[in-house]
């Protein structure tokens, strides 16, 4: 019996250190790329959670601009992933968030970025009850975003249900994939370096619905967000 007490607390106070050992550079890592070298993402606190399998990095006020342009606001985004696995995190944003000026607000608000095989990266954005600034509302929706190595496309494959405005649904679903051309493939070192590749990167986007093409038509009555579709004209398509 003594023996087992000595093994587990011995394996207690390592695993302890490991927590330890490896939080400080997690939560450097994600700071680092917040700033990236450049004035563009602004928090008022950072902390970090989550003993003893997880690293739960959370940010106050997160706020995200180029320039005199809004891209991206939230209250609190929670940066989590299990101590074991590095390449598989999980986020966590406040019910209400601004992309590019304009508020969405959710019940439900969740994305996860993981690395796959050949370097390949996946974001996948989960939200439920989605108001727009405009009265639109959709039940639930998700976006994922496949982002090869040294590629120069994109891809984003968009799923609404329960599309409706002035409280009547006007699509049950609707599903959208969208190839995004760029010049040179994106960086995705720092934040900044993100931001600034898209902006200066971007030449196409092909729109297609393999449901039902008038869709597309129909899902443009959504007005403009803000002067970022001048850069991208994709999300002027989706959005007016």
């Amino acid at each position: 019996m003594l023996r087992i007490i000595v093994i587990t607390l011995t394996f207690a106070v390592l695993w302890s250190i490991r927590w330890l050992w490896f939080a400080g550079p997690n939560q450097a890592v994600i700071e680092n790329w917040l700033k990236g070298g450049a004035d563009i993402a602004e928090y008022s606190d950072i902390r970090q959670f989550g003993f003893p399998n997880r690293y739960d990095v959370t940010l106050n006020d997160l706020r995200i601009t180029d320039g005199d342009s809004q891209i991206f606001e939230t209250d609190v985004l929670q940066i989590m992933r299990l101590a074991y696995r590095q390449d598989h995190f999980i986020l966590a944003f406040s019910n209400d968030i601004k992309i590019v000026g304009k508020t969405i607000t959710t019940s439900q608000n969740r994305a996860s970025i993981v690395k796959q095989e050949n370097e390949v990266q996946r974001v996948v954005w989960e939200a439920n009850d989605i108001v727009l600034d405009n009265g639109a509302t959709i039940k639930h929706g998700q976006l994922a975003i496949i982002v090869p190595p040294k590629d120069r496309v994109i891809t984003l494959y968009l799923q609404l249900s329960e599309i409706a405005q002035n409280g009547m649904v006007v699509h049950e679903n609707a599903k959208l994939q969208i190839k995004v051309l760029m010049q040179s493939p994106p960086d995705t070192s720092t934040l900044a370096n993100f931001v600034t590749s898209l902006e200066t990167g971007f030449i196409s986007a092909e729109i297609s619905n393999p449901d039902d093409v008038e869709q597309i038509k129909q899902l443009t009555e959504f007005r403009n967000i803000g002067g970022i579709t001048n850069h991208f004209p994709v999300l002027a398509t989706l959005w007016n």
